[in-house]
């Protein structure tokens, strides 16, 4: 297994630089497969997933589309998937971002009776709004 930094998950996925595009779709669609996969941490996809939401303005759809994808692909696994799995189902049914989602997720794979937050939109995920000025 080869981990993968998030900037070589943004190359492949934008093709807006030719060579590191070059460089990312050999690693990925020629390098690894099913027995030799790329390892994507949950740093990594939250990470790639702002870097397309904020400096791309990917919709929320488009960015639904590749965590399904990055999910999907023989040749990547993802971090602690089955979260993963669960906080993509949130993150289409709620209106807060993806990393809240995921907050949420790993906190009851792990135990956690509750996610407190001051977010509002975190709720959406079943995040506990908590006292205090919330945002």
């Amino acid at each position: 297994m080869i981990g993968l930094d998030t900037n070589v998950i943004v190359r492949y996925i934008m093709q807006d630089d030719p060579e590191q595009v070059t460089a990312a779709v050999g690693v990925i669609e020629r390098d690894l497969d099913h027995d030799n996969p790329g390892f994507i941490t949950q740093i990594v996809l939250v990470e790639t997933i702002w870097v397309l939401r904020t400096v791309y303005r990917i919709p929320k759809a488009g960015l639904v589309t590749v965590i399904d994808s990055l999910l999907t692909t023989r040749q990547l696994r993802l971090e602690h998937s089955e979260s993963v799995f669960r906080a993509l189902r949130s993150y289409r049914a709620g209106n807060g971002v993806f990393s809240d989602a995921l907050i949420a997720a790993v906190g009851a794979a792990n135990g956690c009776s509750d996610t407190l937050t001051f977010d509002r939109k975190a709720t959406s995920f079943g995040m506990r709004l908590i006292s205090g000025k919330p945002r």
